[in-house]
């Protein structure tokens, strides 16, 4: 009998996907992981039920994440991860020059499970010595430590258990406070056929603290909808101002699969359907 995941993303809707080998499953502190062997995806990270990351289409999600913010700002040195436990968005922050990345992720076992088995995804990142990994509250991270950063990128799975308050306005001002004068935000903040009022609870709350809130509409096809979201806020600095001549001038040389200047400003035209929900 053939195997399948099924991750549900709105009411009455599913994606499906063949499992054809199980290579972990486990239950950490806070959620299940699983990685499982797909035929089209190849392996997968999934937490509690719901497809995180996939060894054929990671570079979708981690690069619209991690450049957009990272080539607005001009000279982007220090930089925060709050979740990502699998490592992708490190390894792209990576590729900047960078002198600092403090990755702060609460689950060890997300980490370890990526590692063991599909250590593809981060590759060398976690070796790399510009980058520190804690394994601690994120939240509570964020609300106490003295540092500061030029750039903040949040890669939390949807707002559920331990992911909840890092959609809250609370974590916005404390992510304000840590960030520098031309300081930038990037947030995860769903799906804009099934999670609508996620989207528009994330710019709601971002609006109190940044005056420069944009979203960005992608393609993640190992998603359920395929259609995903990313919020960018700022306190001076606007992604709309960067041309697709100035993103393709910067990222020669990156070897990426999917972010071009071209993408930087489709992303930021969005269709109608969903410039309604960005003015409601």
């Amino acid at each position: 009998m053939t195997d399948w995941l099924w991750d549900h993303g709105g009411e009455g809707f599913a994606q499906a996907y063949r499992v054809d080998e199980v290579l972990l499953d486990l239950q950490s502190p806070y959620q299940r992981i699983r990685v499982i062997r797909t035929p089209l995806f190849g392996r997968m990270l999934i937490l509690d039920d719901a497809v995180q990351t996939s060894e054929a289409d990671e570079f979708c999600y981690h690069e619209m994440l991690a450049h957009p913010p990272l080539f607005t700002h001009p000279h982007p040195r220090r930089v925060l991860i709050i979740g990502g436990g699998d490592g992708g968005l490190l390894e792209e922050v990576l590729k900047h020059s960078v002198e600092r990345v403090v990755m702060v992720e609460i689950d060890r076992m997300v980490v370890d499970a990526t590692l063991r088995h599909i250590p593809e995804i981060p590759g060398g990142a976690f070796d790399d010595p510009r980058a520190e990994l804690r394994i601690e509250d994120g939240f509570a991270y964020v609300r106490n430590t003295p540092e500061r950063f030029d750039v903040a990128l949040v890669d939390s799975t949807d707002p559920q258990g331990p992911s909840v308050p890092l959609f809250g306005e609370a974590f916005y001002r404390d992510l304000h406070r840590v960030l520098g004068e031309d300081g930038i935000l990037a947030v995860q903040s769903g799906s804009p056929l099934y999670q609508a009022e996620l989207i528009t609870q994330v710019r709601r709350n971002l609006r109190q603290h940044f005056p420069v809130v944009r979203t960005l509409l992608t393609y993640v096809p190992s998603y359920p909808g395929v259609l995903w979201t990313f919020t960018l806020a700022s306190k001076r600095l606007d992604p709309a101002e960067l041309s697709a001549d100035e993103v393709d001038r910067r990222v020669a040389g990156f070897g990426l699969r999917y972010y071009t200047g071209a993408q930087h400003r489709a992303a930021l035209n969005p269709p109608p359907f969903l410039k309604q929900v960005l003015e409601s």
